[in-house]
């Protein structure tokens, strides 16, 4: 039996053990994973999820690149890629790294541009921040619409600054390309593969609490439990969810700010799923780690400049949330899951992509007889 054969069976017992002498305390951990999964981050992330794959399946893709034109203009990057940004900014954490996937895999893509864009795409999406994280945990929907604002701000920053020293290369994006599968066929999959994400990031949740809770006696929690900020960013550089609901402990505006930071960073849980989603295409993932660290820091400035130069007008972020807000709060994950599926199936009724055919001459077809 050779030495790494030997540690790796060492470690094995080990973790076996604690497992063993510490269910109660794992239990509790995962009972609290499943709480958050079920009652703040399915609901706000599947619906839009869905809805932001498809957009990069589907021939609705078109519209979003004509669109955004200018601004992938302005990053160096093709056209057809207005999907995948506009997907980054709703879908949650793995949606844009799914859709940059998908276009490296259809050599549409070359890597490194697929590498510089997993440095700005890779974004907690509106409903989590405003729902689960502003309301939820601050109970006040203006802090959530702040959190992201300044996360927005703070990916265009990184994305200019990544365009900056890139060379243009649109070579990829001449080459024609149609949807293999019909609009029903797509939302089908988008759906499914939406779920897909969502239990895989309920998992990294789960175990990542259950860990936490099996730390809750050590000397690292012992040492951070008189100090909230602390143990929330320590919290949060394991799993974001947790992480952001531990900045409930904190007082005054750092709370905020520690939020912020926490969801620009994602966690090493998010982090290994956007790993798992771009492990077939290959794409380089030491920019956009790197990356994650500058998330942070420009993120978590820009709410400290707003607060510090913005005191009256910052004042009402401290403001708990009224009971006017906790009423559409609990009704938010509904309309919004209404919402996308109407979407869905809209979307799934436009013709496949043609190159002569712009997308609302399609829709005309479609929609309105001729």
């Amino acid at each position: 039996m050779n030495r790494r054969n030997f540690l790796s069976a060492a470690l094995a017992f080990s973790l076996a053990a604690i497992l063993l002498l510490k269910s109660a305390d794992l239990g509790e951990g995962i009972r609290r994973g499943l709480h958050l999964c079920s009652y703040s981050v399915i609901p706000a992330l599947f619906p839009f999820m869905a809805f932001s794959l498809y957009i990069c399946k589907s021939s609705a893709a078109d519209f979003f690149a004509a669109f955004l034109r200018p601004v992938t203009k302005l990053l160096k990057i093709p056209a057809f890629c207005g999907g995948a940004l506009f997907a980054s900014l709703i879908g949650g954490y793995p949606a844009g790294a799914k859709c940059i996937n998908d276009l490296v895999l259809s050599g549409r893509l070359d890597r490194r541009t697929a590498g510089r864009m997993l440095c700005f795409c890779v974004n907690a999406g509106p409903p989590f921040l405003i729902s689960a994280v502003g309301i939820s945990v601050f109970g006040n929907i203006k802090t959530g619409i702040l959190l992201f604002a300044a996360q927005i701000i703070s990916s265009a920053i990184i994305a200019v600054i990544c365009s900056a020293f890139a060379k243009k290369n649109f070579a990829f994006e001449e080459k024609e390309y149609a949807p293999c599968k019909n609009g029903a066929a797509l939302a089908v999959e988008s759906v499914t593969s939406a779920a897909k994400s969502c239990f895989e990031m309920c998992a990294f949740i789960v175990l990542a609490c259950g860990a936490l809770e099996l730390l809750q006696g050590g000397a690292v929690f012992s040492a951070l439990s008189g100090i909230p900020v602390a143990k929330a960013l320590f919290t949060g550089f394991f799993e974001v969810t947790a992480g952001a609901f531990a900045c409930k402990n904190i007082t005054g505006f750092g709370a905020v700010i520690a939020a912020g930071a926490i969801c620009s960073f994602s966690g090493i849980s998010v982090i290994l799923q956007v790993a798992s989603a771009v492990d077939e295409s290959k794409i380089p993932l030491l920019p956009f780690i790197v990356s994650r660290f500058f998330h942070t820091g420009i993120t978590a400035g820009l709410l400290w400049l707003f607060f510090a130069f913005y005191k009256e007008s910052a004042a009402v972020f401290a403001i708990k949330g009224s009971t006017a807000e906790a009423v559409l709060s609990a009704s938010a994950p509904a309309a919004v899951s209404l919402l996308c599926m109407a979407s869905l199936f809209l979307l799934s009724a436009v013709p496949p992509q043609s190159k002569k055919e712009p997308l609302l001459s399609r829709l005309k077809q479609r929609f309105i007889k001729q």
